[in-house]
């Protein structure tokens, strides 16, 4: 077992390394195809061995120390290299304030070297799982989802190798960051996912793309100025920047907690950082798939759910509860006047990342155990909805969900599951809705000037997610005609598996949700707050009210029979859309004099009411002052 905890470690962060370098070089689609699909069944199997495994830490040879410099070295030459070719500032100058202090403290300080660098525990563990499963299955999808794109760019060349590297490495960069106990090794995998995350939001090289890569470049590298700057306070305080050594000093070392939540808030695409996840829509789908699922975004998250236990009831902590609440119902307001897909989708995962952020930010057992749990059913339904939306835009040749009418008659399986990953993030009986249950328990158990804005704010959102979720899906299930000629549609089987057998995921953890809080979120937190969640009968109990799973399994399958048995009862024949008694035929009525107008429907997306550009500025002032108060509450 001591060898085998390791070995595993060293697959899921070499793998990605070694086949994503093989798709680069390797020419025939074919066998990029065998390559990406074997490492991705490699890497589902090796994070589900790591359940296996108790809890281990220990050190790689020292060749990798020295490599992990040199590398960390020649990527901020890069950034610096890509910041002056863009003519960035912004990129130039926090290149620059990266690389001086890097090399002080790495050959003048010689501060660098930790016992200890991996550390695998729960914690680590569950994001490998999300990673590699989630992660995996997307990059499956892509195999399908880039020939189609290609085909639409009418490109003379692929550049399909070079996607494939930096998608398949940064799973392993997301691997090694959870797996480093070493704040130095940390935030070299950090930066390694800066770069995949740059190279494939500018991967189509439009104008466009090339913007917003530069945009989430220099976002990134804030995060990367916050870590460094963390390693020089932990540093100075405790004489080491292993994670364990300065968790365990926690008051002398706030204000480095408080940088590393500045560089979790950029990831994590926090408000003000929210910029960057907004522009990456403009790259191929499956890149978006992955960052807003199981990789960039959740990079933040899994900072602040490690550095919580330490900042248990301080300033900090609050400070970020109310960044998050903030975040997700802003966020979820804009989302309601969003027409293209992919907008809705990002507002939407920035502001459930929100939540999850807020809970950790409250920093109770039960607000813990909300955020994990969040973070799990989100992860796989956001990685859903995404691959679906990208079939979805291929297919019809476009994203605007104005022309997503009837898709469910055109498009059926794809829309089923789309539809079924819309209804994942907001009702029963799925896990989503169990998590935000729990995450309102907590905070109605919290102190009333705590509580009281953040139920608000959460109530509000929650409201406008139900509200955004079920104006889409009312698109896509209306326009009766084409509802009747629905016919079996044709997907390659990249898309099929990944799809389909997403949702089976979805559908199995939230039907499991007693088992996936006994096997995943306890054991995340059993050794730092109390288990407050018991599972009777596979229901949640969090002692005083239950989430009765099964009851609610039970009663949304009896209205889907339900309503099958009456579909079927009248000879299975849709009824025409109900027009004043004027109707011509079933999609066109009379009017004024007689004269004939065809049927159009429309959709509210309050465009005079929700100003975007003034909520927008509300949410750089509130997110800068969020910044500028994680950081004094540290120094105070």
């Amino acid at each position: 077992m001591a060898l085998y905890g390791p070995t595993l470690v060293a697959l899921t962060v070499g793998l990605p390394i070694v086949s994503g370098l093989a798709a680069l070089v390797i020419p025939g689609k074919k066998i990029r195809s065998v390559l990406v699909s074997m490492t991705a069944l490699l890497l589902i199997g090796s994070s589900i061995a790591l359940l296996g495994v108790d809890e281990f830490t220990y050190n790689p040879a020292h060749i990798y120390e020295q490599a992990v410099v040199v590398l960390d070295f020649a990527l901020l030459l890069y950034f610096l290299y890509a910041g002056i070719k863009a003519k960035s500032l912004p990129v130039i100058g926090l290149g620059l304030v990266q690389i001086i202090p890097a090399a002080y403290f790495e050959f003048i300080v010689k501060g660098t070297h930790v016992q200890n660098i991996i550390m695998v525990d729960n914690l680590s563990i569950l994001l490998t799982l999300i990673i590699n499963v989630v992660g995996s299955v997307v990059i499956i999808y892509a195999l399908s989802y880039m020939e189609e794109h290609e085909h639409h760019l009418h490109l003379d060349k692929s550049r399909q190798s070079r996607f494939f590297f930096y998608l398949i490495l940064l799973l392993g960069a997301m691997n090694g960051m959870v797996y480093s106990n070493s704040l130095y090794w940390l935030y070299f995998f950090w930066e390694v996912t800066t770069l995949c995350c740059y190279e494939l939001i500018r991967h189509d090289m439009t104008e466009e793309a090339k913007e917003n890569s530069i945009l989430a470049l220099w976002m990134g590298l804030v995060g990367g100025v916050g870590f460094v700057a963390a390693m020089f306070v932990g540093y100075n305080a405790v004489h080491s920047i292993a994670l364990t050594e300065l968790m365990a000093a926690p008051q002398a070392l706030m204000l480095a907690f408080g940088l590393i939540a500045l560089a979790a808030f950029t990831k994590a695409a926090q408000f003000p950082w929210h910029g960057w996840l907004l522009g990456a829509m403009v790259a191929p789908t499956p890149v978006s798939a992955l960052l807003h699922s199981s990789t960039m975004v959740n990079a933040g998250i899994y900072m602040l759910l490690r550095i919580a236990p330490a900042i248990q009831g301080t300033p900090l902590s609050t400070v970020i509860a109310f960044g998050g609440a903030f975040t997700f119902l802003i966020t979820a307001v804009l989302a309601i006047r969003q027409k293209a897909s992919k907008r809705v989708l990002a507002y939407s995962t920035i502001g459930n990342l929100g939540l999850i952020t807020l809970c950790i930010g409250l920093n109770t057992a039960l607000s813990y155990s909300a955020a994990v749990a969040l973070l799990v059913f989100h992860s796989v339904a956001k990685g859903l909805l995404f691959m679906g939306a990208g079939v979805i835009e291929n297919k019809i040749g476009s994203r605007n969900i104005e022309d997503w009418e009837g898709v469910l008659g055109r498009l059926p399986l794809t829309a089923t599951v789309m539809i079924a990953g819309m209804v994942s993030m907001f009702l029963p009986p799925f896990g989503m809705l169990l998590g935000k249950w729990v995450a309102v328990d907590a905070i109605a158990s919290s102190p009333l000037y705590l509580g009281l804005p953040l139920i608000i704010m959460v109530v509000l959102g929650s409201a406008a997610t139900t509200f955004y979720y079920a104006k889409w899906i009312g698109y896509m299930i209306v326009a009766p005609n084409s509802l009747a000629k629905s016919k079996d549609e044709q997907l390659e089987t990249p898309y099929k598996l990944s799809m389909v057998g997403l949702l089976i995921v979805d559908v199995v953890i939230s039907l499991g949700a007693a088992l996936v809080f006994n096997n995943i979120v306890v054991p995340v937190i059993k050794n730092v707050y109390p288990v407050v969640i018991t599972t009777p009968n596979l229901s949640i109990d969090l002692g005083f009210t239950a989430f009765p799973v099964f009851a609610l399994w039970g009663g949304s399958l009896a209205v889907i029979l339900i309503g099958s048995w009456l579909a079927k009862s009248k000879g299975g024949v849709l009824s025409p859309p109900y027009l004043g008694g004027t109707n011509v035929d079933n999609e066109t009525f009379k009017t004024t004099a007689d004269s004939e107008v065809k049927l159009s429907l429309s959709w509210i997306f309050l465009g005079g009411s929700i100003d975007e550009a003034q909520y927008e500025k509300a949410a750089l002032i509130l997110g800068a002052l969020v910044t500028v108060a994680m950081i004094l509450v540290g120094v105070i």
